[in-house]
């Protein structure tokens, strides 16, 4: 039972860390979009994600996170590129937060803060990759979306994260 508490307390402080934590806690009306897409960085090239995709920014974000507090240290990489694509402002919040909730350890919290990109190789491992994509079709961390879903994941998270609601309901 206490493991189940503790891994719920630590999805919930994931969850918070989030630049778009409250985003997801709005009505996701125009204004709530407007103040999510002015989190977004102008400069780098591949903000079009956070821009285009929250919900797949959204899921990609968590499952990275629990992905390196498994040990996967080549995920670094895709959460600080996750975090690039937010304005300057907007990525020192998510780093602060990192270390006020000791998500990370300093030397994470470091590789994170890196400017430029490493050059070392990356191992592709299968289960990773798949376990993300799940989790982009299943939405396991009941983000809600409000507003029109235009892609196959979306609908599929969203029809997913109803369900779940639903079997909680009758339990």
């Amino acid at each position: 039972m206490k493991s189940a508490n503790k891994s719920e307390d630590f999805a919930k402080i994931i969850e918070k860390t989030s630049p778009l934590y409250g985003y997801w806690c709005s009505e996701q009306k125009d204004k709530d979009e407007q103040k999510r897409l002015k989190m977004c960085s102008k400069d780098f090239p591949a903000s079009g994600l956070f821009k285009k995709e929250p919900y797949k920014w959204e899921i990609l974000y968590q499952s990275i996170i629990r992905e390196i507090r498994k040990g996967d240290q080549d995920s670094v990489r895709g959460l600080r590129l996750l975090i690039r694509m937010l304005r300057k402002e907007e990525q020192n919040k998510v780093l602060q937060d990192f270390s006020n909730k000791n998500l990370f350890s300093e030397e994470i919290i470091s590789k994170l803060t890196q400017e430029e990109e490493s050059n070392s190789p990356t191992k592709k491992k299968l289960t990773r990759f798949i376990r993300i994509l799940f989790a982009i079709f299943t939405n396991p961390y009941s983000i809600e979306i409000k507003r029109k879903k235009s892609h196959i994941y979306e609908k599929t998270g969203s029809t997913c994260n109803s369900a779940r609601k639903i079997f909680r309901a009758s339990l």
